[in-house]
């Protein structure tokens, strides 16, 4: 039985490298006793990382090369007869570690899969890649019963398939602890340990604002915080985080009693400084966390554990195998240890309790599971044939890049124009342009953990609510001193307004937003029943679907929808014969807004002549549009009528943004994959597949350039058009996640 195991592998320093190594370690001392085993390794590298592997590695994949995971299992497919995949979404390449997925695709042979993350409120893209990858294994192992039961009802998985196997511990013979503690200077003080790679979700200053009160009983303490910093902190923010502990305990008066080890020791030093701990801390803030390797080492050489009550440990440290207190409580932390380290028969019945489970542990013990589940995927192969053509490539995106979007952001809100890279004071800034932000945001938010991102809803939210009026309605434009223009409101920009929150209402579930959002909403809507506009009325119809999805109760909600979708369907010709199939006399801009209008309403309502009307006239604008499978937005030097010649220039940026977003929508309702191909071509006009084969978004800066010209590209980056590009990405990366979850389907 020749396995490969595909994960992150040492030299790397990382938690899942370290399980990995331990785990095929094990593994293969024991298939060493029989005739053609072997064990081996598929590294995922980061592509910064110059690391030098063990011969064990047989292949390196590079984190963001996409085309390097197809490659992969070709060489996987030729070599082995069985895979181990390790799992934690951020050692893949693309949005939740999509990539993964067209290695196993093409898997031919059996998978077993170890997820070491286990979400109870996925992402949308989190959720499709843990079910497409569940599908094609053979087995799934979670090191907890709570995992267990999030796969069974969450993610529909058959209870059949998941083996819960617990994180193996390293052999640890135990040696006198008094002579440990001495060896290690340890003896003449109480020792409180924490190790890991060191970011701000860890903890730490929990423990060291409970230090003071400890201390004053135990001055002779020591906290040892053993370990380097995570590499991604570093390379984000540098050593920020130790920085603020080390001045946060100079600050409490505690520094003489906290140990910074900047390390990342062997299991045999950690194992042997765990165990000479008088207690063991793990302070993490995040309750959703399904693993931690570190907190089964602590109970696998029977450590006194401290912890707040993550998921591991709520289940790992039952039965008094540990001690927890509250999540961020430094004074119950505080309260705890001094009683603790006053009872020493307390802490030594909880160490026993703890290593009595522990002995369950080794990896050794570990191993001979897997070796067994091995044993049976391969003996009882299970085929899932998911061999996937994509339409969309995933790799031709660009990365996640909101640097001009926050350059054009301030305190105020997203400023309307700009000069180059340069934001234009002088334009000041719109309505418009800040709810699309909001609809973007709410987007991104399904897709991208970003903290920024929390940040432009409350700049977003507070500008929105600015720009209600005394006497109700929305002002459009704010100068740059503060000051209201009253000249530039618009219907246009109300209804842009009421989508960009019902967007957000339906997809950003953030109970301190929820209320005002509800509230603009109200105050939006009593606009709407005296609008002319027809662009104003199709934004409204959307935000207005996305209410009547979270709630289809509402009747007056329903109704408004139907009278609006109802008023915009009345402007196309019925009869069959005509061939200006259109709500108005010429094309002119956002002309795919109001067919998406329609698909929205049909998609809320269920009316198949929203969908009739929208197959017709989205049809139509093809027609206009497409010419030899390129896509060419009607130009704005001349508007286009009936029977006159179309202007080729200029072309905007904000025109693909509700085209995209037309064909996913008729993807979702038909599954027809040539909607996705029309979505793709769409967007390929921002990355240079357009008339004059010059690229309108940029890589470096995440901004996009307002438009085409016959002169050439418009070099400006105004908000609207880098809000448009950013729209049709996410709409483009839904897309894909929705390709994947029908083929899936069908699997």
């Amino acid at each position: 039985m020749r396995i490969v195991f595909i994960a992150s592998y040492p030299p790397r320093q990382c938690g899942i490298g370290t399980f990995t190594y331990n785990l095929r370690t094990a593994m293969a001392h024991q298939l060493a006793q029989h005739d053609n085993c072997s064990t081996s390794i598929v590294a995922i590298s980061p592509e910064s990382g110059n690391y030098i592997y063990p011969t064990e590695v047989q292949k390196v994949v590079p984190h963001g090369d996409y085309k390097a995971y197809e490659e992969a299992a070709d060489y996987i497919n030729d070599n082995f007869d069985l895979c181990i995949l390790q799992h934690e979404f951020g050692i893949f390449g693309g949005v939740d570690g999509i990539f993964i997925l067209s290695l196993i695709y093409k898997l031919k042979l059996p998978l077993i899969t170890t997820f070491h993350t286990v979400l109870n409120q996925p992402s949308e893209g989190q959720r499709l890649v843990m079910e497409a990858i569940s599908k094609k294994s053979s087995g799934i192992v979670v090191m907890n019963q709570l995992a267990v039961d999030f796969l069974e009802h969450i993610y529909k998985v058959p209870r059949e398939k998941i083996k819960r196997i617990e994180h193996g511990v390293p052999a640890f013979s135990k040696p006198d602890r008094g002579e440990l503690r001495h060896d290690l200077g340890f003896n003449s003080h109480k020792v409180l340990l924490t190790f890991g790679l060191l970011s701000r979700n860890k903890g730490l200053e929990t423990v060291i604002k409970a230090l003071p009160r400890v201390v004053k009983h135990f001055p002779e303490l020591k906290y040892i915080i053993l370990g380097k910093t995570h590499p991604n902190v570093v390379k984000q923010s540098g050593e920020e985080y130790r920085n603020y502990l080390k001045l946060l305990a100079n600050k409490r008066g505690v520094s003489a009693n906290v140990v910074f080890d900047d390390r990342f020791v062997s299991d045999q030093e950690l194992l042997q400084m765990i165990y000479a701990s008088d207690v063991y801390l793990t302070p993490y803030q995040n309750e959703e966390q399904i693993s931690s390797g570190t907190l089964a080492y602590a109970v696998g050489v029977g450590a006194l554990v401290v912890s707040t009550p993550f998921w591991h440990a709520r289940e790992l440290l039952d039965e008094q195998r540990g001690v927890f207190f509250p999540f961020e409580s430094s004074d119950i932390l505080a309260d705890k240890m001094i009683n603790l380290l006053q009872n020493p028969r307390e802490m030594a019945m909880i160490r026993d309790n703890a290593a009595l489970y522990g002995a369950q542990l080794s990896w050794p013990k570990i191993a001979h599971k897997y070796i067994q589940l091995s044993q049976d995927a391969v003996d009882n192969p299970v085929h899932h044939e998911m061999t996937i053509n994509h339409i969309i490539d995933l790799s031709v995106l660009p990365d996640y890049n909101m640097q001009h979007l926050l350059q054009m952001t301030d305190s105020t809100g997203l400023l309307q124009h700009a000069r180059y890279d340069v934001p234009d004071f002088n334009e000041g800034y719109c309505l418009d342009d800040n709810a699309r932000g909001l609809l973007l945001v709410a987007m991104a938010y399904r897709y991208v953990k970003d903290e920024h991102l929390i940040g432009l809803i409350q700049t977003y939210l507070g500008f929105i609510n600015y720009m209600r009026k005394p006497d109700g309605g929305f002002h459009n434009h704010l100068n740059y001193d503060r000051t209201y223009n009253p000249t530039k409101d618009s219907e246009d920009s109300i209804g842009r307004l009421i989508w960009g929150l019902g967007c957000f209402y339906r997809y950003v579930s953030h109970s301190r937003f929820s209320e005002l959002v509800a509230e603009l909403l109200d105050e939006a809507l009593k606009e709407v029943t005296n609008f002319t506009s027809i662009r104003g009325k199709a934004n409204a119809i959307i935000g207005l679907s996305h209410l009547v999805l979270v709630k289809p109760e509402d009747q007056s909600r329903v109704d408004l929808l139907n009278k609006l979708s109802r008023e915009l369907m009345s402007l196309v010709p019925k009869e069959a014969q005509e061939k200006w199939v259109w709500f108005e006399e010429e094309l002119t801009y956002d002309n795919g807004l109001m067919p998406l209008a329609l698909l929205h309403a049909y998609q809320a309502t269920g009316n198949e002549l929203y969908l009739k009307t929208a197959r017709r006239t989205l049809r139509f604008l093809e027609s206009h549009v497409f010419e030899e499978g390129n896509y060419n937005p009607i130009g704005n030097q001349k508007w286009y009528r009936k029977g006159d010649e179309k202007s080729l220039f200029d072309q905007q940026s904000v025109e693909p943004m509700t085209m995209t977003s037309a064909y996913l929508l008729m993807y979702k309702i038909t599954n027809e994959p040539r909607y996705l191909e029309k979505l793709y071509a769409v967007y390929l006009w921002y990355l240079g597949e357009n008339a004059l084969h010059r690229p309108m978004y940029d890589h470096e800066t995440g901004g996009c350039y307002d438009g085409l010209s016959d002169k050439g590209v418009n070099a400006n980056k105004g908000a609207e058009s880098t809000l448009a590009y950013w729209i049709s990405h996410f709409t483009v990366m839904e897309a894909y996640y929705q390709e994947h979850e029908w083929l899936i389907l069908q699997a």
